[in-house]
């Protein structure tokens, strides 16, 4: 994977579970938070795409746990593309324990961009294309 952004997310207490570990659903959140810091970086206004009513949207997640993450750690997150259309690819994340490096989550999306005014996929403009395929 070619990575193009790096995020690194701190674990709150208020992400742990009854077993003390981090919830499997905050995962989603600290790749969701990783993924949008990914576009900015590459160009993509978050304030842009809400005036302009559109946006990435998660087709298909696929997860898999490897370590659990307790609190206070933190995590550092890959982020890279693949298969890039006009509107629509693939997103390969990678989160590690910053405590010891070790792998605790690899997950693979696959998204469309989408029109919320008009309701279909959304056609990146050639700018935001190429900036997103030059990383």
């Amino acid at each position: 994977m070619k990575v193009i952004h790096i995020a690194e997310i701190p674990v709150l207490w208020s992400h742990l579970d009854a077993n003390g570990h981090v919830n499997n659903g905050v995962y989603q959140s600290y790749l969701d938070e990783a993924r949008m810091q990914a576009l900015e970086s590459v160009g993509f206004s978050i304030r842009e795409m809400r005036e302009n009513l559109v946006g990435p949207v998660v087709m298909k997640a696929e997860l898999t746990y490897h370590k659990p993450l307790h609190h206070p750690d933190s995590v550092r997150i890959e982020t890279g593309f693949r298969d890039m259309t006009a509107v629509r690819g693939t997103v390969l994340q990678n989160m590690y324990r910053i405590s010891d490096g070790a792998l605790v989550c690899a997950a693979i999306f696959s998204a469309i961009f989408y029109d919320f005014a008009r309701k279909r996929p959304w056609k990146i403009p050639k700018l935001y294309f190429e900036n997103l395929m030059s990383v």
